[in-house]
């Protein structure tokens, strides 16, 4: 960069500052005698406008000032905040940072590039772009993630995305690990989300079959040869002979993977014998998918195996296994009795999570004998026992009818929503006053799932009590109402009309993009008019002070029942998402809430006051997506859409590159790893204490 461009940098940083100093505190003439405040005083303004998402020109000054920053730290900052603003109109200028002087610009560059991307419009110029990087550029950390980054672009033309495929082939046996793992994981990309349309190519999966043989056991050959192998499992190219050589592989994650073959693989030889072999696996992961896979395919051999996963010394393969023993296994009567006594064994504070699954299993295999114990679960003190015993009812027909209806007047609202959806079950429509009844409700997951039981309803009082919910719902002005709202709105738009239109019409200027939207579609509908939303981007809160953040260096989080993780805070990367996980964990937020999502060989999920998805802290939190990959032990953000987290968090139990680019890592568990994978639903949080540098 020529002296005279670094001169308007400057001027335009200066510009900045007294634009945006006084706003967070800072003197002008401090930032101005002392270059370190300086610079942090220009991060907290470039990270006031990612906060904004850019949405007034002086925001987007920033950031763009930050990309022609001589400072290689902003430059960083910046294009990865105009790459998360995924506007496919600041391509052009991310791109002229893939000449950045230094590598770890030009990777965050590239990065930006591929988000920026994702919005649609023309390609190739920038494919064209990236794949002359690939060839010329001399890092091979930047190599890596120009791979990955082609793989995830979204192609339309199949002649351009077969072209990148087979380059893509071409490194990967690259002897530079960087590139090696960036080539099989763009292809791992290319496989999933095109695979439909352009199915590999037969050079592309010998390719992929020979990085399987990868050698080393640090974590990017690891990380390379589970990518291989999920690469050929979406493709439905996983070979017995790939599948034998893996099952022995030192890695559980890889050992786990070509598991995942034998259950999806068609027509697979020696599949039982592999099945059979899996099933003895050391690792927990391993023979829960091992399981799985004899559950769909090992049924002639009997239900034997099922019955031995039951006394699994791992928690997740025993109640995988108590699952199993309803879906098509023969009732024998020693089964039944097998069931029978494990679900008769509550008591009520005990371990509650085998008898709860028992009991669903047993309501599948006898009716009359599930019926003598569904009494014991409903009027359990555990809510999720109570649950569990709705989900058991339902399967009992009519005569279960009197129990859904008192648990659907139960104090929690999870056990109101599994016995309401019991109870429509069971009655359909004769069951809408009660529906109606539950529109009263405070909690967002338990309207949700009423608005979708009213389907069809020909109550005529329906559309009046679903505005009034709506109505109380948005003066309460809670972000974290929006599923619940879009909900009602979808509901009305079937059973209201256009003389609701007036009530209606207020919605289209809603702060939610996506209520907006909802509403417009819903007058739409009534008015035969195209009606359009008023607003179109989420609002936005304060800013964090950046300062305080960059101190956060870990959370240590310790259970009710003494168990104990730690996570490293990633506060450079995810400066919006850390402060608020630190500021609600130090105010003792999460302090008692579960883990209420447990989903084994994917993420447990927790930190909801409601314990469901869409009971969480308002306002939304934006998205900090970046270049770390959601690996084991990856903490993240839920989110339903973009910039709707709500404070839960999940922890990934097994490598899930489906989810990069799409959700915040801000935390990477570093101790405790195997707690987490002990956690079953329900288990709570004590307390997670800050720590600071």
């Amino acid at each position: 960069m020529s002296s005279w461009s670094n001169q308007i940098v400057r001027v335009f940083i200066a510009f900045v500052l007294s634009a945006v100093a006084p706003a967070i505190g800072m003197p002008i003439e401090s930032a101005a005698q002392n270059s370190s405040a300086a610079t942090l005083t220009f991060r907290q303004a470039m990270l006031a406008a990612e906060d904004s998402r850019a949405a007034d020109p002086v925001s987007l000054a920033t950031l763009l000032t930050g990309i022609e920053s001589p400072n290689e730290e902003i430059q960083q900052i910046a294009v990865r905040a105009l790459g998360r603003l995924e506007r496919f109109n600041m391509s052009d200028r991310i791109a002229r940072l893939l000449e950045a002087d230094q590598p770890a610009v030009r990777r965050e560059a590239v990065n930006a590039l591929g988000q920026s991307l994702q919005r649609g419009g023309d390609l190739s110029d920038y494919v064209s772009m990236l794949l002359a990087r690939l060839e010329n550029e001399r890092d091979p950390e930047v190599r890596g993630v120009i791979a990955e980054t082609l793989g995830r672009l979204p192609y339309l033309d199949s002649q351009t995305l077969q072209r990148v495929e087979l380059i893509l082939g071409s490194f990967t046996s690259s002897v530079e690990p960087a590139i090696r793992l960036g080539a099989v994981g763009g292809l791992e990309a290319i496989a999933r989300l095109r695979g439909d349309q352009t199915p590999l190519a037969a050079q592309t999966i010998a390719q992929l079959r020979a990085a399987l043989t990868t050698s080393g056991s640090d974590e990017r050959a690891l990380r390379t040869r589970r990518l291989a192998l999920a690469a050929l499992n979406v493709s439905g190219s996983a070979s017995v002979e790939t599948i034998t050589a893996v099952l022995d592989d030192r890695d559980a994650q890889t050992r786990r993977l070509a598991t995942l073959a034998l259950l999806n693989a068609d027509d697979l030889p020696e599949r039982q014998v592999l099945i059979a072999k899996a099933l003895t696996d050391r690792s927990a992961m391993v023979r829960l998918e091992a399981l799985v896979a004899y559950g769909k395919h090992g049924r002639l051999m009997g239900c034997t195996p099922i019955v031995d996963a039951v006394g699994d010394q791992n928690s997740h393969v025993a109640l995988r296994a108590l699952d199993l023993l309803g879906e098509d296994c023969p009732t024998a009567l020693s089964i039944t009795s097998f069931v029978a006594s494990i679900a008769g064994g509550l008591n009520s504070d005990g371990d509650w999570h085998r008898p709860a699954h028992a009991l669903v299993t047993l309501a599948q295999l006898n009716q009359n004998r599930a019926t003598g114990l569904v009494p014991r679960f409903v009027e359990h003190p555990v809510w999720q026992v109570r649950m569990y015993g709705a989900r058991a009812a339902t399967q009992l027909g009519p005569a279960s009818g009197v129990i859904l209806a008192e648990l659907a007047d139960d104090p929690n609202a999870n056990v109101r929503g599994a016995a309401l959806r019991g109870l429509v079950e069971l009655e359909g429509h004769a069951a809408d006053d009660v529906l109606l009844q539950a529109l009263a409700s405070d909690d967002y997951g338990l309207l949700r799932t009423v608005a979708s039981l009213l389907r069809g309803s020909p109550d005529r009082r329906a559309p009046t009590i679903l505005l009034s919910t709506l109505a109380r719902l948005t003066a309460a002005d809670r972000d974290t109402s929006r599923d619940a709202r879009v909900a009602i709105l979808q509901r009305l738009q079937e059973l209201g009309s256009r003389r609701n239109a007036g009530v209606l019409r207020p919605y289209l200027e809603d702060p939610d993009p996506r209520v907006a939207a909802t509403a417009a579609e819903a007058l739409s509908d009534w008015t035969d008019q195209m009606v359009t939303a008023r607003t179109s981007r989420l609002r936005t809160g304060t800013s964090p002070l950046l300062e305080a953040v960059l101190g956060l260096v870990s959370a240590h989080v310790r259970m009710v029942n003494g168990a104990e993780f730690q996570l490293k805070l990633f506060p450079e990367e995810a400066p919006a998402t850390v402060e608020r996980f630190s500021q609600l964990a130090r105010k003792g937020y999460y302090d008692t809430l579960t883990f209420h999502r447990v989903v084994p060989n994917f993420v447990i999920q927790g930190g909801s006051p409601g314990a469901n998805e869409f009971m969480g802290d308002g306002p939304y939190m934006r998205d900090e997506l970046g270049l770390r990959s959601h690996v084991r032990g990856a903490v993240g953000i839920s989110t339903r859409g973009r910039d709707t987290g709500d404070a839960q968090i999940f922890i990934n139990l097994v490598d899930n590159p489906r989810l990069d680019h799409n959700f915040t890592v801000f935390a990477q568990v570093i101790a405790g790893m195997d707690t987490v994978d002990a956690i079953l639903e329900g288990d709570a949080i004590d307390r997670i204490e800050i720590i600071e540098r």
